[in-house]
C-alpha cells in the first residue's frame, strides 16, 4: 500500500512540473484578456491574471483594431501551452482570417512594463517634438 501513495504522490509532482519549470506557460486553455502594443506584441493575461509578451514572427496589419482574436495550436488541450509556432488568428470581413504565427511568449515582469512605458513615452515625446518645432518656423 505504501508503495501506491508514493507512486501517486510522485505522478501528481510531473504533473505540476512543467508549469513550475517553465514560468512562460501560458495555457491554451486559460487566456482571459489580451492588450496589442504594436502590430508584432501582445500582452496576454491568463484566468490567474499572470501576464504574458506573446512576439509575432512578423507584423500582423490591424491587430490592434480588433475586438477579438483566437490562438491556435495545432495538438494544444486545454491545458496545453502555447509556444512558438502556434498562432494568433484574426478574422477581418470579408477577406476571411489572418494568421500570425507567434515567435516567442516570456513572462511579462513588472520590470519589463516599466520599461516598455518608459519607451512609449520617449517615442511620444520624439514624435511631438518635430511638431512643435515646425510650428515655431
Amino acid at each position: 500500500m505504501r508503495k501506491i501513495i508514493l507512486l501517486a504522490a510522485g505522478l501528481a509532482g510531473l504533473v505540476s512540473a512543467p508549469a513550475l519549470a517553465n514560468p512562460a506557460c501560458l495555457e491554451f486553455g486559460e487566456i482571459y484578456n489580451w492588450k496589442v502594443t504594436d502590430d508584432k506584441t501582445l500582452i496576454v493575461e491568463d484566468n490567474f491574471h499572470n501576464r504574458f509578451k506573446v512576439g509575432l514572427m512578423g507584423t500582423c496589419p490591424g491587430i490592434s483594431f480588433k475586438e477579438r482574436v483566437g490562438f491556435k495550436s495545432p495538438d494544444a488541450m486545454r491545458l496545453s501551452c502555447l509556444g512558438p509556432g502556434d498562432e494568433v488568428v484574426i478574422h477581418n470581413f470579408g477577406t476571411g482570417g489572418q494568421v500570425c504565427p507567434i515567435r516567442t511568449i516570456v513572462a511579462y515582469t513588472p520590470d519589463m512594463e516599466k520599461a516598455d512605458q518608459a519607451a512609449a513615452a520617449a517615442k511620444a515625446a520624439a514624435n511631438a517634438t518635430p511638431a512643435a518645432d515646425a510650428s515655431a518656423h
